[in-house]
């Protein structure tokens, strides 16, 4: 018998499956679990650092909501570059990156995957936590200062291709078991940047 958690993980996949795939005879390849770091990885980088002009190549077919805009259409695309290097009216010290991913669907689809991804930002804050004021009410001072800002978002995976991403600050509650620790990771069989020496 399956468990509460493992069925909303399949409702979900189902849910987020890309349109196409219902319509045409395309299958995706297996998916690669240990490709699952360096990929996301790229598409958030890119999310970070991108121009304006490279965005409908990395989010054609994607799905991303946030918690403040929903899900994000075409003509939101500045105002979710906007949400994801700004904060409080300045930009991030350094762009969003991805720190672990923890799976949480129950394996059985070989084209698709389910992960909790847990990301860090470097932002802009205007208030520090000075403690409680001893009726655990929060008390914080005003002091604009860079901090660090974990961050969730619920990723699926079509095949190896990331085609949904949903914002879940809330899931800062829970605990999300062993995760796969992604600091520094790259696409394993990602594209390679080729170096020309300089003819000076």
């Amino acid at each position: 018998m399956s468990s509460p958690r493992i069925t909303a993980a399949a409702l979900v996949l189902a849910a987020l499956a890309p349109p196409a795939a219902a319509t045409s005879i395309y299958t995706p390849p297996p998916h690669k679990a240990e490709r699952a770091c360096g990929v996301l990885a790229g598409v958030l980088a890119r999310l970070a650092t991108a121009e304006r002009r490279e965005l409908t190549d990395l989010l054609l077919g994607m799905q991303v909501t946030t918690d403040a805009l929903g899900r994000v259409q075409g003509a939101e695309w500045d105002a979710l570059l906007a949400e994801l290097r700004t904060h409080n009216g300045k930009p991030d010290k350094w762009p969003m990156r991805l720190t672990a991913l923890h799976r949480i669907d129950d394996r059985d689809r070989k084209n698709a995957a389910l992960y909790v991804a847990m990301v860090e930002r470097e932002r802009w804050e205007l208030h520090r936590y000075a403690g409680d004021d001893g009726m655990l009410m929060p008390v914080y001072k005003p002091d604009p200062h860079y901090d660090t800002a974990p961050g969730f978002w619920i990723v699926v995976f079509s095949g190896n291709q990331v085609v949904s991403l949903r914002e879940a600050g809330e899931l800062y509650m829970t605990r999300p078991g062993k995760a796969t620790d992604c600091r520094g990771a790259v696409d394993p069989e990602g594209p390679v940047a080729v170096t020309v020496p300089r003819k000076d």
